[in-house]
């Protein structure tokens, strides 16, 4: 995953347009007459709702007095902001709740993984991933949407791991080295994959022992935080990904993602260490390998 996203440039210079436009004590209005455009679409650009061009930008900036380097910086993010995304290929197989998460995912450099359920996507072998997907934890699909999601899947996670610019911490439910996807080989595949990844330097791994319960009562989640742009600083907040019977969705509140980091933040200091449960992923992986492979 290249460090940026045609998601996350769009989504950084509406907001800095907003916050430049606020800066200056213009309202909505007052912009759309100055320029001779409709109020909807001054509203619709900066909610992201319409891609920006070149020459609206400009004019913009040249009505906010937007001073260098910052004016050059923002310009520059315009023909990044409809630049094609990476997964677009997939549109097909994806909900449209996911295809704005994986938007968002393609941005970050640092990632919080909280999962009580199944391995997290981006950590998962094919064998697991295509053994999940096809069980109905998704929904029922066809043939063509189970290799679809699993080819999805598979380019997602080699973006994930070959980007060193990301930073991951992963805190895993000990039930979920437990449950058996595919059969006995396949996890024990599964949970070596996983020691291997815990070794990089840029992912840290936790296992929640079942002893501790549950400390906080939330639902799987990923957080995701974003580069600051030279100049004009942190522009955009993180982004909370949780997930539901629904699927999932994307969440930008600012006070929600806040108690998100507060709850990784608890589950984290009661699970395992990283050491500790690089070990115990080793004891699991043996004991998955000792048992006969079942039908």
């Amino acid at each position: 995953m290249a460090l940026g996203s045609p998601t996350v440039f769009r989504r950084r210079l509406v907001a800095e347009l907003r916050r430049r436009r606020e800066a200056v004590g213009f309202s909505g209005p007052q912009v759309a007459k100055a320029l001779t455009w409709s109020t909807s679409k001054i509203s619709r650009l900066e909610n992201g709702q319409i891609l920006p061009n070149s020459t609206d930008v400009e004019n913009l900036l040249d009505l906010y007095e937007m001073p260098e380097p910052d004016r050059s910086q923002l310009l520059a993010l315009v023909p990044q902001c409809s630049a094609p995304e990476w997964w677009e290929k997939y549109s097909d197989a994806i909900s449209e709740d996911y295809v704005g998460f994986l938007g968002f995912e393609s941005g970050a450099i640092e990632r919080w993984d909280w999962q009580s359920l199944v391995i997290p996507g981006q950590l998962q072998t094919e064998a697991y991933a295509r053994a999940i997907i096809g069980t109905g934890y998704f929904g029922e699909l066809t043939p063509r949407q189970i290799r679809r999601r699993t080819e999805l899947r598979i380019e997602r996670k080699e973006k994930y791991i070959n980007n060193p610019s990301l930073t991951s911490k992963i805190i895993i439910d000990e039930s979920v080295l437990a449950r058996k996807i595919g059969d006995e080989s396949l996890m024990a595949e599964q949970l070596h994959h996983l020691q291997e990844l815990s070794e990089r330097p840029n992912i840290e791994l936790q296992v929640l022992l079942n002893d501790q319960g549950l400390p906080v009562p939330v639902a799987n989640f990923i957080l995701l935080r974003f580069p600051m742009l030279e100049n004009l600083g942190e522009l955009y907040p993180d982004v909370l990904y949780v997930e539901n019977e629904a699927g999932g969705g994307v969440d930008e509140d600012e006070i929600r993602t806040h108690r998100y980091h507060l709850a990784f933040a608890r589950l984290s200091e009661v699970a395992l260490s990283p050491a500790e449960s690089m070990d115990f992923l080793a004891e699991r992986e043996t004991k998955w390998a000792s048992r006969p492979v079942s039908g």
